[in-house]
């Protein structure tokens, strides 16, 4: 398929902001460190670039229920909700709580969020994802309650995962791309979860015939093999949906060691990269997933992984601020 003839809803309207960080990069003494603050999207992440596609396949399939699903510390459900509400739809969540099982959603700080938007449902699990959101018992269990109540139901993959939500990051390649111009740099490092965004950025560079390294850095504890393999898979969907050569496999680079004690579990070392970005340029990350990928960042600064001269982008990939649990990070407050 022709990438330009993707439809898409439209929720991204101008490119996001490449700023250089200039007193950051002082601070690590190493490359010219740049950001692309896709913190600024519309509703605060990364989620929004991959639904502006998702959602107008769901719009475009009658969808009345957009059933989906995700971890606790992720706002793939909130933003979901919210757009499934902006496009008259109901919306049903499964939140994912298999990172922290004393989770109880009734006393979580998201919970007047979402009662806030008016969710349809939200139920829990502390069972970890073992395939899509279609086959999870409790999904099928919601779409039994909106088939009852008459609706067409549409399952929205967690995360935006697969080929048609990974065009948002194809997209986001095409702005990096215009926003540099002749001054590529050595590396974009983001965050790596489940891996579409990554996949998305290496397969739309290489459709421009860029080879910037693009470094995920896991953020739930994956070895490297595993990220690979995931990311590896993705960008071969994603290449094939587009009709695209597929990517060699040395393109897919992901560094393990920077996820704390694990999914949402950060550490001291992260929190004080934290602190140094907030503390030189006045930019937030979150302690799940950007936060994580920073820490990695600094510390392949520190190894040298980057010449001295040249410029790494750092994704910024956002995720509504507010919805964050900072209370875990005051163990590391000195003083």
């Amino acid at each position: 398929m022709e990438f330009t003839s993707i439809p898409r809803r439209g929720y991204v309207e101008q490119p996001t902001p490449l700023q250089k960080l200039p007193r950051f990069s002082e601070a690590l003494g190493g490359p010219e460190i740049w950001i692309k603050r896709d913190d600024l999207l519309p509703f605060g992440g990364n989620k929004l670039r991959k639904l502006d596609y998702l959602m107008e396949d769901a719009v475009r399939a009658g969808a009345d229920t957009i059933i989906t699903a995700s971890t606790n510390q992720c706002c793939h459900n909130e933003i979901v909700l919210l757009l499934a509400r902006r496009e008259g739809m109901r919306a049903s969540l499964v939140m994912e709580a298999w990172g922290d099982p004393a989770y109880r959603f009734a006393r979580s700080p998201e919970r007047a969020l979402y009662s806030l938007a008016g969710a349809d449902a939200v139920e829990t699990t502390t069972a970890p994802p073992s395939g899509p959101v279609e086959s999870m018992p409790l999904a099928q269990r919601l779409r039994e309650d909106a088939r009852a109540r008459g609706d067409s139901v549409y399952f929205m993959p967690r995360g935006g995962a697969g080929a048609l939500g990974c065009c948002g990051y194809v997209r986001a390649a095409e702005e990096l791309a215009a926003q540099w111009g002749a001054d590529t740099p050595a590396a974009i490092v983001c965050p790596c979860g489940l891996g579409g965004t990554q996949a998305g950025l290496i397969v739309g560079l290489h459709r421009l015939g860029c080879r910037t390294r693009v470094i995920g850095v896991g953020v739930t504890g994956k070895s490297e093999a595993e990220m690979r393999v995931s990311v590896l898979a993705q960008c071969g969907e994603l290449a094939k949906f587009l009709d695209l050569p597929p990517v060699p496999d040395e393109a897919v680079q992901c560094v393990e060691g920077y996820a704390g004690a694990g999914y949402a579990k950060p550490c001291g070392e992260q929190y004080r990269a934290m602190c140094r970005l907030a503390r030189t340029e006045g930019v937030l990350t979150d302690p799940v997933y950007s936060g994580k990928a920073l820490y990695g960042l600094t510390e392949l600064v520190r190894r040298g992984a980057f010449p001295a001269d040249g410029r790494v982008v750092f994704l910024h990939t956002g995720g509504m601020n507010l919805y964050y649990d900072y209370a875990a990070l005051t163990q590391f407050e000195e003083g």
